[in-house]
């Protein structure tokens, strides 16, 4: 019997294929669903605060000490009127009310609502958006910032990335708001080049999660029609009660945050993100998600980053893996664990304001430091790029004082007390700091090499006389318990410094041709334990 032969009709044939085109692309899609599998297990950090919790602060970040970062944007280009850098809030404000929309008071437009109509008109004709393009820094120069903030001593400086009016200053392929596009700048994209060519490490600062609430006002004006909700945000509704926030973002926006956080973690690889407040406001997921794709971002390009962070209603990140930030403020005692203090020169954005004297910096920086934390000083550029003169001297002075005195400072540690002397904080936390400088000849604060063999104690004004005490050092008090081997004055390594150590105190000379300013630094040398 011959055997039976089929007939390879066009329709069979079709249907061959496709079985066989099927069963490959079930074992691709296996193939793929396993990769992507094995790809998340490797990770060394999973969406979770447990996980995300093992993160530590990096070392050269406790090193480093002192920082930089530069506020500009289009609210510049309002601050330098005199308002207030929350511009694209202020300008659509009727009513009156603070930053959590709880009434401020008498019911009334705001003095920048009023402002914006006498200068571009009306809110719903020339909005925010519009607004965007009056900000035009053609005298931008990445080079003679990052130069000039080398020479001030800082160890780490970036821009602000994007601030609360959803304005990114780097070329952006997410949002079309950005300084490429409508300035013809990369101001984050050039910084970051200049900055690394001088060895100092990359910050970005991100504030774009109270962007939610930034423009409710503006719904009542231009910022309610739906071809500009990728800068306003969808309308929604904001609660007047202080300790309300609802309504809370959706899921639209939080991916669209990330988006934007994730574009510059890929294109600049900072090596400390800011974040400033609001980020607490937004849900567990997506900064589950966010920390855990920067970590995992940065164990891929073997870097060792920062997450700072601030507490304005609740903590957003895990404490260990974070590095808490007081707002124009700072810790009245010392804490166990690396914190932070962001501040202004001046204003926050351009607004004329002088500068603060490099003596009122360095002495918030030295009391930082030695209650373990570390400084960020934010510069305020003009709106067309330049830095002010008055900024660029305290600048230059500071980087003065930390030329002489910097190894007291920089990859120093917290002794056991950080400080003696009369001044004090009034408190801890947010905006508790002094403007100028405050402290006497009878205010010390301490810190320590990290071998601990070197002790080091900084007197934050020019001593009257010839003697400087410590009473913290007597012999009586627990926490010297190692004996003296050599003390020298930083800046004067020919003057002989004289010293007694007894049940009142630690007694030290001080030449009278003692050089430098603003404080000074005696180092104590530690005899071997």
């Amino acid at each position: 019997m011959k055997p039976l032969m089929v007939k390879k009709t066009p329709l069979l044939m079709s249907i061959f294929l496709l079985l066989i085109y099927c069963s490959k692309a079930q074992e691709s899609d296996v193939s793929i669903t396993i990769s992507e599998e094995q790809q998340k297990q490797e990770l060394t950090y999973k969406e979770e605060w447990p996980s995300i919790a093992k993160h530590t602060t990096p070392e050269w970040f406790r090193d480093a000490k002192f920082g930089i970062f530069t506020c500009i944007g289009p609210a510049s280009v309002a601050t330098q009127h005199q308002t207030t850098e929350w511009y694209g809030w202020a300008m659509y404000d009727t009513i009156g009310v603070y930053w959590n929309n709880a009434p401020r008071g008498e019911p009334g437009k705001t003095r920048e609502f009023k402002l914006h109509q006498k200068l571009y008109g009306h809110q719903s004709e020339f909005g925010y958006k519009d607004f965007i393009k009056e900000f035009q820094p053609t005298a931008f120069d990445a080079e003679e910032w990052a130069d000039l903030f080398h020479k001030a001593g800082a160890k780490f400086m970036g821009p602000i990335g994007i601030f609360h009016d959803n304005y990114l200053n780097w070329d952006s392929d997410v949002s079309r708001w950005n300084s490429m596009d409508m300035a013809g700048v990369d101001i984050t994209g050039d910084l970051e080049k200049s900055v690394r060519k001088r060895d100092m490490k990359f910050l970005i600062t991100f504030h774009h999660a109270f962007t939610w609430w930034w423009y409710y006002h503006s719904f009542a004006f231009d910022g309610s029609d739906p071809a500009y909700q990728d800068l306003y945000t969808r309308p929604h509704k904001f609660s007047p009660d202080g300790d309300s926030f609802e309504e809370y973002p959706d899921s639209e926006f939080e991916e669209l945050w990330f988006r934007k956080l994730e574009e510059a973690a890929l294109k600049f690889k900072p090596d400390l993100y800011w974040f400033d407040m609001g980020l607490e406001l937004l849900s567990d997921d997506i900064r589950k998600k966010a920390f855990a794709r920067l970590l995992n971002l940065a164990e891929e390009n073997k870097q060792d980053i920062g997450l700072a962070y601030k507490i304005k209603f609740d903590v957003s990140v895990p404490p260990s893996a974070g590095i808490l930030d007081y707002e124009k403020g700072r810790s009245t005692g010392l804490r166990p664990d690396p914190w932070l203090s962001d501040t202004p020169l001046a204003g926050w954005f351009y607004n004329g304001r002088f500068s603060r004297s490099p003596k009122a910096i360095v002495e918030i920086l030295i009391d930082i430091v030695s209650k373990n934390g570390c400084l960020l000083l934010d510069v305020s550029p003009k709106p067309d790029g330049t830095i002010p003169e008055d900024q660029k001297e305290t600048l230059l002075g500071i980087g003065e004082w930390l030329d002489m005195n910097g190894e007291a400072i920089y990859e120093t540690r917290p002794w056991v007390i950080a400080e003696e002397g009369p001044t004090k904080l009034d408190s801890d936390g947010h905006f508790n700091e002094n403007w100028e400088a405050i402290y006497t000849e009878n205010d010390i604060r301490f810190t320590r090499g990290k071998d601990s063999n070197t002790l080091y104690l900084i007197v934050m004004d020019k001593p009257s006389g010839r003697k400087v005490t410590s009473t913290t050092l007597s012999t009586v008090n627990p926490y010297l318990n190692r004996e003296i081997e050599q003390v020298t004055l930083i800046g004067s390594p020919d003057a002989e410094i004289k010293w007694k150590r007894d049940l009142k105190g630690l007694h030290l000379s001080f030449p009278t041709d003692a050089r430098g300013k603003y404080a000074w630094c005696y180092k104590l040398n530690l005899k071997p334990e």
